[in-house]
Order: structure tokens, then C-alpha cells, then sequence
């Protein structure tokens, strides 16, 4: 049996993924790195409340999961933005592959390109590109479209780009299916079934192959 080490539980993938960790026999516990006490409590659920500016430890986890990612207006500004989604997941695949971890699962987003001119999809594609010079066993890149699903928080322009898919997605066929929105659901079982086959290499998954699992 495994452990687990899951980053960004409060989100809205990752409050999903948790539920779906603790469920699942292959882990013997879930270890999971928070800001704030999660209201819930489970024999295999270890919290700790850490502070992403000063980690520099690590636990002894097989598998991590990272669901870490904000927009650019929480943050508040672009390097605040970047702090959450560059280099907080870097700073965590870094300490857990020392520390004997052997497969990373990552959330990054559609377009995600180091080379791309917006710096949304330029910090993504980053991201990925330090992950896969890391050296895991097995990484995993999820590439979801746009996200879909019930949020603590409410985002006004998320709300608008709901109903625009909605309209839209069943218009994307053939090629443009990658580009159909997908349910943070699905992306978690995603995770959790790819985390189960532990292949060896870099793979990335994008959200027409991730909505399987809808």
C-alpha cells in the first residue's frame, strides 16, 4: 500500500481528488499540505499546515498530486500568480523526488507553451518543462480545456465562459476536441487512474482524453 501527498486539496479538483484518495484501498494514507485546517477528518488524512515561502522539507510519499493553481486576479499581480503556480509546485516536486518519490501528477491548462505570448499559458508551459527535467519515474501533465464545476468561490468570468461552452461544445468535433470543457471531476479520476498504472516516463494528457473519465 501506498502514501500520498496531495497539494491544493481546497481547490476545486482538489477537494475532489481528496475525497477520492481516502476512498481508495491502494493508500494507507493521504498526506496532504495546507495553509488552514481542512474541516474533515479521516484515519487516513494527515494535515499540515505549512507555509509555501519556507518549505524545505519534505515527507515520505510514493505518489504526489498536485492540484495547486489560482488566476491571476487572487493573486493580485503576475509574480504573485507565478509564486502559486511555477514555483510552489516546482519547490514541492523538487523536495518530494529527493526525498524518494517516484510519480508526480500535475495539473497544468490547455496551451500551455514557454514560448506562448500569454503569460497565463507561458507560466503553465514553464512549468511543464522544469517538471520533465526532474528525473521521476512517472509524471503525469494534465492539460485540462476550461474547467467546469461547483466552486466555493464564486468567479464572474467563469460563470460567463460556462454558458459559452455550453453553447459551443457541441460544435467541437474531430480536432477541436481537445478543446471542450471538461469537469474537475473527471480530471480527478483521471489522476487517481493514471496514478494506478505506474508507466514510466513523461506523459501528457489533454481534456478530450481526460472527459473520458466524465
Amino acid at each position: 500500500m501506498k502514501t500520498a501527498l496531495l497539494v491544493g486539496a481546497t481547490g476545486l479538483t482538489g477537494n475532489l481528488l481528496l475525497q477520492l484518495l481516502l476512498d481508495n484501498n491502494d493508500y494507507q494514507k493521504v498526506i496532504v499540505y495546507t495553509r488552514r485546517i481542512l474541516q474533515i477528518t479521516h484515519p487516513k488524512l494527515e494535515q499540515r499546515v505549512i507555509d509555501f515561502n519556507t518549505l524545505d522539507t519534505a515527507v515520505e510519499a510514493d505518489d504526489v498530486f498536485c492540484c495547486l493553481g489560482t488566476t491571476i486576479k487572487q493573486a493580485g499581480s503576475k509574480p504573485a500568480f507565478e509564486k502559486v503556480d511555477y514555483a510552489y509546485p516546482l519547490k514541492v516536486a523538487k523536495l518530494q523526488l529527493q526525498a524518494g518519490s517516484k510519480q508526480l501528477m500535475v495539473i497544468s491548462a490547455m496551451g500551455a507553451a514557454e514560448t506562448s505570448s500569454i503569460f497565463y499559458s507561458r507560466v503553465k508551459g514553464k512549468l511543464e518543462n522544469d517538471l520533465q527535467q526532474l528525473g521521476y519515474e512517472s509524471l503525469y501533465i494534465f492539460r485540462p480545456s476550461f474547467i467546469t464545476g461547483k466552486r466555493k468561490e464564486k468567479r464572474t468570468g467563469e460563470y460567463f465562459g460556462l454558458i459559452f461552452m455550453s453553447i459551443i461544445n457541441p460544435l467541437l468535433i474531430g480536432p477541436l476536441k481537445k478543446y471542450k470543457s471538461v469537469s474537475a471531476l473527471a480530471i480527478a479520476k483521471a489522476m487517481m487512474h493514471f496514478a494506478s498504472l505506474n508507466e514510466a516516463g513523461n506523459h501528457i494528457l489533454l481534456s478530450d482524453e481526460i472527459k473520458k473519465f466524465e
